[in-house]
């Protein structure tokens, strides 16, 4: 796992939660700007999602019921966003006021589980390294997590 560097996706981010991506060494988009990127043909998926995550950060937080849980690991807090028709957003649920957003793509629609599809596969695999190592900081005191969504390296 190459490491990262997590960046708030300000032109998201509202009063009500905070939108965070991940940035790996090396690149200079984020993740979720490389999903916006790669997914550019599924223009009305994409545009689900940015108003998803209007909702989120300006109006009602990020409410549980707006991801699907369990794509990960039970600790690790993976998520994707909810009904998004053919495309998997994968993120890291925290609480109401912050949401870490990795990557993902296009799941056809004759495959029933992320693992079934190695492009998928891939994608979410990354999002749970980069939850391992998020949680290790928080752990390790190197980065710490506010109530209001902040996100701070120490």
């Amino acid at each position: 796992m190459r490491d990262f560097k997590i960046k708030e996706q300000e032109s998201l981010s509202g009063d009500m939660a905070r939108i965070y991506s991940v940035i790996l060494d090396g690149d200079t988009n984020t993740l979720l700007e490389q999903f916006f990127e790669e997914n550019q043909s599924y223009t009305k998926a994409l545009n689900k999602i940015l108003q998803k995550l209007y909702v989120m950060a300006h109006e009602i937080g990020c409410k549980r019921s707006l991801f699907k849980e369990g794509e990960g690991d039970l600790e690790d807090g993976m998520v994707a966003i909810n009904h998004t028709g053919t495309l998997r957003l994968y993120g890291i649920y925290f609480n109401d006021t912050l949401i870490i957003l990795g990557s993902g793509g296009y799941k056809p629609p004759q495959v029933r589980a992320y693992q079934d599809y190695p492009p998928l596969f891939e994608k979410a695999q990354q999002m749970k390294d980069i939850a391992k190592e998020i949680y290790r900081r928080i752990k390790n005191r190197e980065l710490k997590i506010g109530q209001d969504g902040t996100i701070r390296e120490l």
